[in-house]
């Protein structure tokens, strides 16, 4: 099974990578970017159970991907 994990920042939580983006593509001339945002994807295999396979991903995103002061994760299932 193929599971995938998108992490992205809390509304109202400063994106430092997503405002240099912005920063330096004004500086290069683009116009009318109004905003930018980064996520980080992870894609995990596994060979367990659908519902162990999820708790497993959910447990792993909640303590070692993310920081939950200031990031949000969403698990997808994208394949058997």
């Amino acid at each position: 099974m193929k599971i995938r994990v998108e992490i992205k920042y809390l509304p109202n939580v400063e994106d430092p990578e997503a405002l240099s983006i912005k920063r330096n593509l004004s500086m290069l001339g683009y116009s009318g970017i109004d905003d930018v945002k980064t996520y980080k994807i992870y894609e995990f295999t596994t060979s367990i159970n659908e519902e162990d396979s999820m708790r497993q991903i959910q447990d792993i995103s909640e303590n070692i991907l993310t920081n939950p002061v200031i990031q949000e994760y969403k698990i997808e299932k994208i394949s058997d």
